[in-house]
This record gives C-alpha cells, structure tokens and sequence, in this order.
C-alpha cells in the first residue's frame, strides 16, 4: 500500500466511470498492473496526453487498502505517435497487447517480454520494417519466452527427414510422426523460425527475407500462437481487415 512508482508502457485503456480511465500499464517489476487515471477523459485534465495507449515513462501511482492503484503522475518519455498516426499498425500494437495479456496475465513480471514488446513497438515507429515480419517475431518470441518455444530442427523420434511443421507439438515432424494440424513449410521460414527463438533479444529484428517468406512467416506464427492460446482475437481479426481495406 501507498506510493510507489514503475516505469512502463500502457498496453490498454478502457473508460471507467465518467471522465475517467482505466489503465493496464506493463511494468518492469510488477508485470502488468491495473491503475485508475482520474479525470483523465476531461479536456483539462493535465494527464488526459499521457494517459493514452502505448505512453511509455515513469508513473507514480498510489495503492490503497482495497487494493486499487491510481495515477499520481506520469512522466512520459515516449508516445511513438507514429504507430498512433497509421491505422494498421495502430491495429497490429492493439493485437501484441492482447496476446501479451492473454499469455501473461496481470501481476507476473516478465523483463525480456517487456523489452521485446518495446522493440517490436519502437520499429513499428521509426523504422521501416513489414508489418508481417515484425508481427511473425513478436508471436513467436511471446510463445518462446512464456514456455512455448518451438522445435526447429530434428524430429522428436530423432529422425531429420524433415517433412512439415506439426503445429500441436509445436515441433518440425517427420512423415511418420505428422498430425492434422500441420503444414509443409519452406526452408527459409524454418531459417526464420529459428533465428527469432533463438537470437540475442536487441537482434530479433536483425535478418532479412522476402515479402513472400514473411507472408508465409506471419502466417504460420500466427497459427502455431492461436493453437497454443486456444482462443481467437478480436483485435486481430480487425488489424487484418485494416490491411485489406489500405490501397
């Protein structure tokens, strides 16, 4: 209880009550903690700016006895306004929260999650990356940092006669082993796949590849994540109808 304060980055925010906010903030040390933003929904309210979806800074904030946290103040650092300023990518950082809650739940610190969802996000920003690699990269190193990591390689009866990718097992399968949920994919995806697992974690972005392979990337990350979470995202559903409809 009282004041303390954590440095993150909001990754929600519904309105709560009239003329207020409710914040999931994701921190360092607390994981992602729920904060009350009073009065941020007024136009006069000096914390309405920064108490906007992927604010990122300092947030001095108040615990009470009943266990609800509210906003003192919050020191932004950053806004990456350009990801707010684009439809798509607004969309495709509105999908990362979601999934980034939905495997981690709130009050479970996880620092290297944190720092991926920033990179994923500042590249978004300011540098010229495809939507389909950075979104490839973050579903595939959300799983692999949250336990899911997948099996590049041999197959699991030790056979290298590689014949698809078994999304259940979360594993490269030969013909023998191979269930229903499973795709033959191509070398360079597999190349991919094993770099995101397995690079340093400033690196993740740091390979190249065709419009074609990332296509092909994105849409097998996002079936191996939907398979292990066993649930559907709206949010996704939306960033894909955004895309179709950009000229």
């Amino acid at each position: 209880m009282g004041v303390f304060k954590e440095r993150g980055i909001i990754i929600k925010q519904n309105d709560y009550g009239e003329g207020h906010r409710m914040l999931s903030i994701f921190t360092a040390s607390r994981g992602i903690i729920k904060a009350v933003s009073y009065g941020a929904k007024r136009q006069k309210s000096k914390s309405a700016a920064a108490s906007q979806f992927l604010c990122c800074g300092e947030f001095e904030l108040y615990e009470s006895n009943r266990g609800t946290a509210s906003i003192n103040s919050i020191n932004a650092a950053e806004s990456f306004s350009p990801v707010s300023e684009d439809i798509e990518k607004l969309a495709l950082c509105t999908y990362f929260a979601d999934i980034t809650y939905a495997m981690l739940g709130e009050g479970n610190p996880d620092e290297r999650l944190l720092k991926t969802f920033l990179n994923v996000v500042y590249a978004l920003a300011y540098r010229d990356e495809p939507l389909d690699k950075v979104k490839a990269v973050y579903e595939l190193r959300l799983m692999t940092l949250e336990g899911y990591m997948p099996n590049i390689g041999a197959c699991g009866c030790g056979s290298r006669d590689i014949c698809a990718f078994d999304f259940d097992k979360g594993s490269t399968v030969c013909a023998k082993c191979r269930g229903k949920n499973s795709a033959v994919l191509s070398p360079g995806v597999y190349r991919a796949m094993a770099y995101i697992t397995r690079a340093e974690d400033k690196r993740i972005l740091s390979f190249t590849g065709s419009a074609a392979l990332f296509k092909e990337l994105g849409a097998a990350s996002e079936r191996y994540l939907l398979t292990h979470t066993e649930r559907s995202f709206k949010s996704l559903d939306y960033y894909k109808l955004m895309r179709q409809l950009q000229p």
